[in-house]
């Protein structure tokens, strides 16, 4: 979220005045809101009705009168009402951009106005009320207490990486034997009922999978186990309590099935030449060190947003303000938008209940985005250019570029504004962490999840 200079101050305005006021008072009805009561003389309110009378009395026919020529008494006798309101629908945009000369904040919305009053011999007053951004001081970060639950990398995470890259470029080569763990199956499936008889409807074909892989029902794999092809056989299979599918969840149900082909799996060499395959890499070690130092930064990475979080939300909870509704739907409506423009298209049955979801999340990142900027500004926190440039070296370095090269991608991206925005939230939440009493601990196997907007 980045700040509209509307946000900082006033804009001038150098054109004559629009209309003449009588008075701009101003009510804080909360530390986001203000209530804005405006009068005007009756002159004006009588001026934009004699305007709103001739365009009434231009445009509407009457019997027995030629277009516009219809007596002036008549046309206020038959349409008074509608003459007030266009009167009132021309003076009130013009007075409430006059009465806001004499502000001395920007709203953030657009007003909603209130108690319009008008008559003969009367001034026309109406009250507007808006939101702007609220001013918020950061109190008690030094010393609050934070616990920062930190993962550690499993000592097996890089061979386990280096084995799932061997299955997902696999062989499988076709054998006779009889089918076992490991090996990948394709076969035709029946439920049969009670009596034996296959189901109608429930006939599956050239079915394939692998033999006591974890994402299949143990049954299955029990089932198949020690079957060649050609092979028919019956079996139950039972169904877990937490099933997805209802209907078959906790429920056993009988299969017969046919198997067609059994294949072997063959895992490539872990060697030089398999490392070789996957990219710009001399050896096997070449390959674990990338691998290990990737994985090394996940972690580093996803433990820092979890400190991040438990900052924000401790210092939200000594320092808890309110948002302005209007920028809380901005927000959303803009999610929405990002959403829909990465082709994620949210039916318009949908999107009244994906606001309601996004709400909370919304605000979160609204209040994050406070935090941040008010303690940056207050502690005098910036990015120097020196950091910048710094910044950029360590992302050419990273990226295996040179600094032009990055340079010239942020430029083309318009993109320095946002990660000079990044580097001075980072500038921020460093020295948040620096002012509280951090304690680690080792992540629980229910570990608290990173606040939305944290990373």
């Amino acid at each position: 979220m980045s700040e509209d200079k509307t946000l900082q101050e006033p804009h001038a305005h150098d054109h004559p005045p629009l209309v003449e006021l009588e008075s701009v008072d101003v009510k804080e009805t909360k530390n986001w809101q203000r209530e804005v009561s405006v009068s005007l003389p009756c002159s004006e309110w009588e001026k934009a009705r004699k305007q709103a009378a001739v365009e009434t009395l231009k445009s509407v026919e009457l019997p027995g009168f030629r277009k516009g020529k219809a007596p002036a008494d008549l046309v206020e006798k038959q349409f008074g009402p509608r003459i007030d309101i266009e009167a009132v629908e021309w003076l009130l945009p013009r007075a409430w951009h006059q009465a806001s000369h004499d502000l001395d904040f920007v709203p953030i919305n657009d007003p909603e106005f209130s108690d319009i009053d008008f008559g003969e011999g009367k001034s026309f007053t109406f009250k507007a009320t808006v939101e702007l951004r609220p001013e918020i001081q950061i109190k008690g970060t030094k010393g609050m207490k934070v616990t920062w639950y930190k993962e550690k990398l499993p000592e097996d995470a890089c061979e386990q990486t280096l084995t799932n890259i061997r299955e997902e470029r696999a062989d499988f080569i076709l054998v006779e034997r009889e089918a076992a763990d490991g090996d990948r199956v394709t076969a035709d499936f029946r439920q049969m009922d009670e009596s034996g008889l296959p189901i109608v409807g429930t006939e599956v074909k050239d079915h394939v999978f692998e033999l006591g892989n974890p994402m299949i029902l143990e049954d299955f794999s029990k089932g198949m186990s020690g079957m060649k092809a050609e092979d028919e056989r019956s079996f139950p299979v039972k169904y877990p309590e937490d099933f997805g599918n209802e209907e078959l969840a906790g429920t056993t149900r009988s299969f017969h099935a046919t198997l067609q082909r059994v294949e072997e799996k063959k895992l490539p060499e872990l060697n030089d030449e398999f490392a070789k395959a996957l990219g710009d890499f001399e050896s096997l070690e070449q390959l674990r060190d990338r691998i290990q130092k990737n994985m090394e930064m996940e972690i580093e990475g996803r433990n820092r947003e979890r400190l991040d979080a438990s900052l924000v939300q401790s210092a939200l909870a000594k320092n808890d303000f309110e948002v302005p509704p209007s920028m809380i739907t901005g927000y959303v409506e803009a999610m929405i938008r990002e959403q829909e423009s990465k082709g994620q298209e949210i039916p318009e049955t949908e999107k009244e209940e994906a606001r309601k979801n996004l709400r909370s999340g919304a605000e979160f990142a609204i209040k994050r985005w406070f935090l941040l900027d008010t303690v940056g500004k207050q502690e005098a926190l910036s990015v120097s250019d020196e950091e910048y440039q710094e910044h950029l070296g360590k992302l050419a370095e990273l990226e295996d570029s040179d600094l032009e090269t990055v340079e010239k991608g942020i430029e083309n991206a318009g993109a320095e504004g946002r990660i000079r925005d990044d580097l001075k939230q980072r500038k921020v939440l460093d020295y948040l962490m620096d002012q509280a009493k951090v304690k680690e601990e080792d992540i629980p196997e229910s570990a608290p999840q990173v606040g939305a907007g944290a990373s």
